[in-house]
This record gives C-alpha cells, structure tokens and sequence, in this order.
C-alpha cells in the first residue's frame, strides 16, 4: 500500500509537470502591410486618451472570401496564449472601394475587441438616430465623408464625428456629443 501511494504521487506529478504552461508560449505580431498604418494609428490615438497599447500579439490579414455578412472578425486562436486574430474581407463592399475613413473605423473596430476587450458590439443609438459607438454591429461608416454633396448640404459629412467615436472607443462613458443632442 505504501508503494502504490508513492507511485501514485509521483505519476501525479509527473504529469503535471509535463503539462503545458500557455502563459510561456510566445505570441505573434504579423500584420498585413496594407493594414500597417491603422494599427499605428490605432496605437497613437490610445496614446493621446491615456491607453498604452503594445505593438504585439496580433495577426491581421486580408481573405478575398466572405465571413457571413462581416467585413472583419477578431478571433482568438485556440490552443494558444492569447494570440489574436483579424481577418479583414477584401472585397469592393468592405475594403477596395471603402473610402480612407470607413477602412480606418472596420480596423478600429476589430482592434477594439482584440485588444480592447471589448467582446461585446453596441447598437444602441444617440438622440439623433446616429450610432453611440464604433462597436456596432452595422456596417455604416460612423465618421464617414459624403460622396455626393448636392448644393451646399453638408449634413451627410459625419467627418468631425471621429474624435466621438475614437473617444467612445477607448472609454465607453464618453458623454454624448453636441451634435447628436
């Protein structure tokens, strides 16, 4: 009996000696050239909301095929230390025809689940009937120019929104805006 006791504990711990520590496994940073930029972005404008975010742990990439109805989706690879993934649709609808704006906030918006935290999308809306996050589930660009301005209307162009959003982004208490009142 004795015996089988010590054997029983040394087969214990042998296995859990072998087993695998995660937190030890390195992760990857491999972003997609044509993505580069918006990371970088990304990074700075944390920086001026008081958010240090590390160039690491990411694999962004661009799939020519469809992901449902997404244009981008974070994921974490299993069996991995946290390694995130983003895969960005590059088709005429999500990416090649998307103006400068549009392609920066589907960005932002992955980054904010990967390294944000935030799982979670936000389709609730501001008194104006304009999306109160980046976080949302459609797929309208929130800070988006017009591409048609007819005469002298200007109330499509949405651009002085950004600050909002990325506000938004990076804490989800930011108060509502003058313009959405």
């Amino acid at each position: 009996m004795f015996k089988k006791t010590h054997l029983l504990l040394l087969l214990t711990i042998s296995l859990l000696a072998c087993k695998k520590d995660k937190s030890a496994e390195p992760t990857v940073y491999q972003v997609d050239s044509g993505a580069e930029q918006y990371i970088d972005k990304f990074i700075e404008e944390g920086k001026k909301r008081g958010k240090t975010i590390k160039k690491e742990n990411l694999i962004l990439e661009f799939k020519t095929q469809q992901l449902s109805e997404k244009c981008g989706q974070c994921t974490q690879i299993k069996n991995s230390n946290s390694q995130k993934n983003i895969l960005i649709v590059k088709n005429s609808t999500c990416w090649t025809s998307a103006v400068e704006q549009n392609k920066e906030a589907l960005i932002f918006h992955e980054l904010g689940h990967c390294w944000l935290g935030r799982y979670q999308h936000r389709d609730d809306l501001l008194p104006n009937g304009a999306p109160a996050s980046i976080m949302t589930t459609s797929q309208t660009g929130p800070y988006e120019p017009c591409i048609y301005v007819i005469g002298n209307d200007l109330s499509c162009n949405k651009t002085e929104r950004r600050a909002y959003y990325l506000d938004e982004l990076f804490n989800e208490k930011t108060a509502v805006p003058l313009w959405a009142k």
